[in-house]
């Protein structure tokens, strides 16, 4: 071939860096995407090594999530059933910190006790009054899931990077109790997400920023 052309995909940053700079791709363009952590340098795009600009010959840097952004973004928002909550909680239980509504913490044991004897408490008030003109009734149904335990969980803390490669810092979660049935499901929120997916991405960009000082970088994506 008459010149190079290819994808670099990697990663890891150290890999990354070395395959720019080795090559003196020193003022080739760097697009960060928001949606996916990804980070595309354009290494032939106009003048430089390669003067055509075809824009096909790139590295390409993918920072892989770690174990518990993983497992969070597949539970969240998801049912379930109490066993599985239960399950859940006992193999996570040693690395969160949990609280109750009011920000107490609780004991890994006493929100495991909490979340196994929970059980749908339902009750119903009725008014009727009548008169000479009128009649008029209410109806008012109460649905709570109550726990035979003293602490019932609210909130979940744990610190993690979420990508490998990141700076760690603070993910909160909700628990989220559906009453609906006559047994309590379960499901979990990531609070404040979206705002914490731009946290992660604009530490992803300075991250690449450090890492190709003389580069352009922004965050986008690129078709040529």
């Amino acid at each position: 071939r008459e010149r190079a052309r290819g994808v670099l995909k990697t990663p890891t940053m150290a890999d990354f860096k070395s395959f720019v700079i080795d090559g003196q791709f020193g003022d080739a363009p760097v697009f960060v995407d928001h949606k996916n952590v990804t980070t595309t340098c354009l290494l032939n795009n106009s003048d430089g090594v390669y003067e055509q600009g075809h824009c096909d010959h790139k590295a390409i840097l993918q920072l892989e999530p770690t174990v518990v952004w993983s497992k969070l973004n597949a539970l969240k928002d998801r049912k379930l059933s109490q066993r599985d909550f239960a399950v859940f909680l006992e193999d996570w239980v040693s690395v969160l910190e949990i609280t109750d509504a009011a920000g107490n913490v609780i004991g890994g044991a006493q929100a495991l006790a909490a979340v196994r004897n929970m059980k749908i408490d339902a009750t119903v008030s009725a008014d009727h009054s009548v008169g000479n003109m009128s009649e008029s009734r209410s109806r008012f149904d109460q649905v709570e899931a109550r726990s035979k335990e003293e602490f019932t969980p609210a909130y979940f803390k744990i610190r993690d990077s979420a990508y490998f490669g990141l700076d760690e810092r603070l993910i909160v979660l909700r628990l989220v109790i559906n009453t609906n049935d006559d047994k309590p499901v379960f499901s979990i929120q990531i609070v404040k997400e979206e705002l914490l997916l731009d946290e992660i991405i604009q530490d992803f960009k300075a991250k690449v920023i450090e890492l190709l000082p003389d580069n352009p970088v922004r965050i986008g994506t690129f078709t040529a």
